[in-house]
């Protein structure tokens, strides 16, 4: 079984605050959109979920590039 996870759109810090394992985050740094990486909880793994932030800050500066705007939640890869 591959891991999956979810790049998602933190709208408050108070999203982050309650989160009981506390997820790899990516700030945008265009306009400071947060979003925090999500992996399934069998799969949680630093190495990768710091991948996955890297592939994330790369699709946000993209999004600035192509002037559109983020997407509330990203499907990630497994990389």
């Amino acid at each position: 079984m591959k891991p999956s996870g979810v790049a998602t759109r933190l709208r408050a810090a108070a999203e982050l605050a309650s989160d009981t394992n506390p997820p790899e985050t990516v700030v945008c740094g265009n306009c400071g959109q947060r979003f925090a990486i999500r992996n399934d909880p069998g799969f949680q793994n630093v190495e990768l979920a710091r991948k996955q932030a890297s592939w994330v800050a790369d699709q946000l500066v993209w999004d600035h590039i192509q002037e559109r705007k983020h997407h509330g939640t990203m499907k990630l890869p497994t990389l």
